[in-house]
């Protein structure tokens, strides 16, 4: 709905012009305009800030249980084009183990499903302005942006389709759930999927969307809320905007106009060759805070994925005012990025399930923010092995169920009988075994975490892509969430650290900063913070930094360890994306814009640091006889995890609890990153061999009974074992202090829990 602000300050809002797009995809629109005093529409718009905040009194009120491990066929239309053999379509799943299938749209029909008792859940209810791929102008992306550059990079292109700030569509949208919860509701489906692959943009590629004026006007009232007046946000933006009004975010070109340039206003077209001349690697220019003040894009690029954030939060509760006891998440996520709306912390507190695409650690980032809540995993998979590999991976992470994609690649569709097609008949054997009762007892017992935090910030991702995209000049917006899935340094870093915490047989988790500000360590336990690339902090955030590293926990002997370890220079600027004069980190760690590793202690007056590029890492890791100095470094700084396993064995440690028994899991710790067209991506060809290994008990765990769950063998009571370590399936243990018959076992544990 197009909005107008009149000389007279009021903002109209009425019926698109003949110029504006219309067409059979558009929710309908009244045809009178409305006049509100801009004022007012601040404070409406106030309103709705406060309002769209993701419901904490939601949470996971009067939701239906989800224990099972659920297999889901997503189902093409070849399945109801027949509808006298939909009955033997579904038969057909479930003798390849699928127990749920997928209903199309809030207006699908469910009846076939009724009429066999199949389980489903709701699909894609949200298809229109959630993703851009579909029933958009812009669905062809690559030609869009080719387009855009060759006509003068006009501004105009900014106005998004769909504008998420509009409330004629919002309320559109939410008619949808409601519909689908209408609908559906009386059925208990499994789930209702909002949208699947959405973005503000299209995937995460970078484009300055949303310049649409009802987006621009709800910008300017966020803003309010993040500065005391006019004059702070222009001291804070290095801007001289005379009125709320004029207020308007950087466009990506405008900032790097700012720091090619140092000048405050971006005057015409960047230099582009001043850009790529920058030295970024060390911010030499640290006594130039205007050249680095990249608070005008940062700040809009926050409110963009608060605005995705609302949406589908108000999304979610228009549906759950009608069905309460359905979960509504999302499908198809990118990785965390600053365009898209890829705030994962933020994402997370708006869904109550998700099914991310496991790029640039997206599944261990919502694991992290999302426990107890269903995560699942798309199947593309079409042998055995990876399949088994990927799934029980997964499971061991906490996934509650996979989707197999898709329907026209199982059944043979030109054979009357309806046949599985060998990719079916692959999968089978591995959708059996993970809903068998040794599945089931992992998914069941509660999983243990090391308190071992690693630094999420949509911030730094933010500066972060600012600093790394200089190198493309004019050509950032073909910076395609492709390339950046295997380039982009922040990200190898993030996942560097992570890998290499798990070969040493820890099990850490991600912290956002709403939750590092609170954070308040166990005086009696080892504790680690680690930020990777943390260049955006907030004063909170630095504070807790600095708590970690003075505050020795009192009266505890031994005393624990607290180690702080950061790559590169954590809180030079701060939560807006604004270079501050002076480093608020000054004498903990160094100002070099690099991605090397660092330590400080509680207490300790050295700062302890590695001349190694952490970047390096991921793919060094992967070599047939890998020697890294980070393994031995970090074993230095915090040691080890509670099971231990020989670090060049490449091994991931999940550890369990259920009744009085501990289990174990110990696969081979591959790189699980998927590719853009969402392959699992290569380099994992030296993990892909079984290995004769050991695992060893640490600290003062002692001997315990040990058993092959697999095999049904008891190991004996022992501090250390060998075993195969297979590279297609985990080995499986239960610890036990006291003897039990192997003979059903897995079945005693289960009931114990």
């Amino acid at each position: 709905m197009p909005i107008t602000v009149t000389d007279q300050g009021f903002l109209e809002l009425g019926p698109p012009s003949p110029a504006d797009r219309v067409d059979s995809t558009t929710p309908r629109r009244h045809a009178r305009r409305v006049r509100i005093p801009c004022a007012a529409f601040c404070l409406l718009g106030l309103a709705w800030l406060a309002c769209a905040q993701p419901s904490a009194s939601l949470g996971d009120r009067a939701l239906r249980p989800w224990t099972d491990y659920r297999v889901i066929m997503w189902v093409g239309n070849r399945a109801w084009q027949q509808p006298d053999k939909v009955p033997l379509f579904l038969d057909r799943l479930r003798e390849m183990g699928v127990d749920t299938a997928m209903a199309y749209g809030a207006d699908a029909a469910a009846q076939p499903y009724l009429d066999r008792h199949f389980p489903y859940y709701v699909e894609n209810i949200v298809n229109r302005g959630l993703c851009l791929k579909w029933n958009s102008s812009v669905t062809d992306w690559d030609k869009h942006v080719t387009a855009w550059a060759k006509n003068g990079r006009p501004e105009t292109a900014y106005v998004r389709d769909y504008c998420l700030d509009d409330p004629e569509w919002l309320e559109w949208a939410r008619d949808q759930m409601r519909a689908a919860a209408r609908r559906h509701g009386p059925n208990a489906p499994l789930a209702y999927d909002i949208r699947d692959e959405l973005s503000v943009t299209v995937s995460a590629n970078p484009f300055d969307y949303d310049f649409a004026p009802a987006a621009l006007a709800g910008f300017r009232v966020w803003l309010r809320t993040q500065y005391r007046d006019l004059d702070a946000l222009n001291d804070a933006w290095a801007t001289s905007f005379a009125a709320w009004d004029d207020v308007r975010p950087f466009t990506t070109d405008q900032i790097k106009h700012r720091m090619a340039s140092g000048e405050a206003s971006p005057r015409g077209n960047p230099d582009w060759q001043a850009l790529q001349r920058l030295d970024v690697r060390t911010l030499a220019s640290l006594k130039e805070p205007v050249r680095w003040n990249l608070a005008p894009w940062c700040d809009f690029r926050t409110y963009m994925d608060l605005c995705l954030e609302r949406t589908l939060d108000a999304l979610r509760q228009a549906a759950r005012a009608i069905d309460p006891e359905t979960p509504v998440g999302i499908e198809g996520t990118q990785m965390p990025h600053a365009f898209g709306g890829y705030d994962l912390a933020r994402l997370a507190r708006a869904l109550d399930w998700v099914e991310p695409y496991d790029i640039g650690n997206a599944r261990e980032i919502f694991g992290s923010f999302m426990p107890g809540r269903p995560i699942l995993a798309t199947v593309f998979e079409k042998e055995t092995n990876p399949a088994r590999r990927r799934l029980w991976h997964l499971l061991l992470e906490g996934d509650r169920g996979c989707i197999i994609w898709w329907s026209e690649d199982c059944i043979d569709w030109d054979r009357g009988d309806y046949p599985l097609t060998p990719k079916a008949l692959a999968l089978a054997p591995v959708l059996r075994e993970l809903r068998s009762p040794l599945a089931r007892l992992f998914l069941e017992a509660e999983r243990e975490r090391d308190p071992i935090y690693i630094h999420y910030s949509q911030p730094s991702i933010q500066v972060n892509w600012l600093l790394e995209s200089t190198v493309d000049g004019s050509t950032w917006h073909r910076r395609f969430s492709s390339f950046e899935a295997s380039h982009n340094r922040q990200a190898k870093v993030r996942n560097a650290w992570l890998k290499a915490l798990q070969d040493l047989g820890w099990s850490p988790q991600f912290i956002a900063a709403d939750r590092l500000v609170r954070l308040e360590p166990d005086p009696a336990t080892d504790s680690t913070l680690v930020l990777p690339q943390s260049w955006a902090m907030s004063d909170p955030e630095i504070e807790a930094v600095r708590r970690l590293v003075h505050e020795q926990p009192p009266h505890a002997r031994p005393a624990p360890r607290r180690a702080v370890l950061c790559s590169g220079a954590p809180g030079l600027f701060d939560e807006h994306g604004r270079l501050l004069a002076s480093h608020r980190l000054d004498g903990l760690f160094p100002r070099t814009i690099d991605a090397r590793p660092a330590a400080r202690h509680a207490n300790a007056s050295a700062l302890r640091a590695l001349d190694l590029d952490l970047a390096a890492f991921p793919a060094e890791r992967l070599a047939r006889v890998p020697d890294s100095a980070l393994w031995r470094w970090l074993h230095e700084q915090i040691g080890c995890g509670p099971i231990r396993v020989p670090v060049e064995a490449r091994a991931r440690v999940h550890r369990f609890r259920i009744g009085d028994a501990r289990l174990v899991a110990i696969e081979r710790n591959i790189d699980y990153h998927m590719s853009e067209d969402l392959e699992q991506a290569g380099g994992n060809d030296a993990l892909e061999q079984p290995i004769e290994t050991t695992a060893e008990l640490t600290g003062s765990a002692g001997p315990l009974h040990v058993y092959d769950l697999r095999a049904g063998r008891h190991l004996g009571r022992v501090s250390r074992w060998t075993f195969t370590l297979d590279p297609w399936s985990p080995s499986l243990f239960a610890l036990l202090e006291e003897p039990r018959a192997s003979d059903g076992l897995i079945e005693a544990l289960l009931e114990s829990r």
